[in-house]
């Protein structure tokens, strides 16, 4: 069985940020927050087995990937088979419209990946 290397992108770091401040302020429990982005971030990792789960979108945007990572947060992914990478693009939390944004997004180029 081959394992990918996942990759989260800035923006992706940016999701869990923004989710992170979201449910600090929400519920005042900034360890709750944390705890959940960790849960998140783990479940991205998790694609490393099983790179081609998810529901495929080319109608969105061709090689893209959407998987549910948890009831209140969906992930935009995109895997190159050939190097063997899983490039996680964005993380969409508490049912925000995905189709629109990656649909209207430039592909993402991981020539800085290149091993």
């Amino acid at each position: 069985m081959k394992n990918y290397d996942v990759y989260l992108t800035p923006e992706t770091i940016k999701d869990l940020t923004d989710i992170y401040e979201y449910i600090t302020e929400k519920s005042d429990f900034p360890e709750v927050a944390w705890a959940y982005i960790e849960k998140l971030r783990l479940k991205c990792q998790s694609l490393k087995t099983a790179p081609l789960i998810g529901q495929k979108r080319d109608d969105l945007r061709k090689n893209l990937r959407i998987i549910p990572i948890d009831n209140s947060a969906v992930a935009a992914f995109e895997v190159n088979e050939e190097k063997q990478i899983v490039i996680i693009l964005s993380i969409f939390y508490g049912g925000r419209e995905y189709e629109t944004m990656m649909s209207s997004e430039i592909p993402h180029k991981d020539d800085e990946l290149d091993k």
